[in-house]
């Protein structure tokens, strides 16, 4: 028989009582959520609204299968946990309350340590692509750079397109125009070295800054072998996986990223003039959604379905 000491029986009983309390906040907090509804990659919680919520979830199924078909290999352990506030002020009070987070985003966060997104119901699609990409980056593509932690998950945020045979056709490769705003002047002064070496996750740069370099390689077709090459950890001898994706060393892609800048700066107005992301329920409702808001298309680069680096 072992005899347990004082001290040592406390640590033993406080490990079941540390779990219960863990096990009861995670209750607690889904108890707030009346309603459910399970996806292929998703489990979604909310209280309202269900046939918003089911068009959101078919959408993030879908968005998932795109990801696996055109840009890189998605895994995870699925599902992933998503809870939906009624707006932005329930969200950020929910977050502060729930999981102390004194200062909430405007509208999403990914939580890894619950593997579970929050959000709220008109936060947009483009929030839940961005933040759904960072577990999924940090599962599968883990080589990336720095500068592509958020470099690659703001790159989703912007999109238009519609469903035919139960499948998302999405047109990627748009500015987003708050971030355009953001940049200002200094756009044209963006420097491609010290976005590409930075060694800082956080400061040094802003999203905005980020994601015009995957607009750039989206720009010159090669932004999925990119994300092809960091999923290979392949270089092909070059310094980066960014020169490698070009197929060039950087001091030849310079010229070109200072033309693209001084393009996207010429299309401002035209920019700001984007609506949110959006997913239309058929190719002729999307068209007359693009005239509308006069949507660029047929200008876009298209890149092929699962080409090989």
């Amino acid at each position: 028989m072992i005899k347990l000491t004082r001290l040592a029986t406390r640590r033993f009983l406080c490990w079941p009582m540390l779990l219960l309390s863990a096990v009861t906040m995670a209750q607690g907090y889904l108890e707030q959520f009346s309603s459910r509804q399970q996806t292929k990659y998703f489990e979604f919680h909310y209280k309202r609204n269900p046939e918003r919520i089911a068009a959101i979830a078919r959408f993030a199924d879908g968005f998932v299968t795109l990801l696996n078909r055109d840009f890189f290999k998605a895994d995870f352990d699925y599902p992933i946990r998503v809870l939906v506030l009624e707006d932005r002020g329930a969200f950020q009070e929910f977050l502060r309350r729930e999981f102390r987070v004194d200062d909430p985003p405007n509208f999403g966060i990914y939580l890894p340590a619950h593997k579970l997104f929050a959000t709220y119901e008109d936060s947009g699609l483009g929030t839940f692509t961005h933040e759904i990409l960072h577990p999924l980056v940090e599962r599968n593509l883990k080589d990336r750079p720095l500068w592509a932690m958020e470099g690659i998950p703001t790159f989703f945020e912007k999109f238009y397109g519609y469903w035919k045979d139960d499948e998302p056709v999405v047109r990627w490769g748009y500015q987003n125009p708050w971030r355009i705003e953001m940049l200002g002047t200094n756009l044209t002064r963006l420097d491609l070295k010290n976005l590409l070496t930075t060694k800082q996750t956080q400061g040094q740069f802003r999203e905005s800054d980020l994601r015009m370099v995957s607009m750039f390689l989206w720009e010159q077709g090669k932004f999925q072998r990119f994300l092809q090459l960091i999923q290979q950890r392949e270089k092909h001898g070059y310094d980066s996986y960014f020169e490698a994706a070009l197929e060039m060393p950087i001091e030849r892609v310079l010229p070109l990223w200072k033309r693209y800048l001084i393009e996207v700066a010429a299309r401002r107005s035209q920019v700001l003039r984007l609506p949110p992301s959006a997913i239309l329920p058929d190719e002729p409702t999307f068209r007359k959604f693009i005239r509308f808001y006069q949507v660029p298309v047929e200008n876009l680069k298209t890149e092929q379905s699962g080409k090989s680096p």
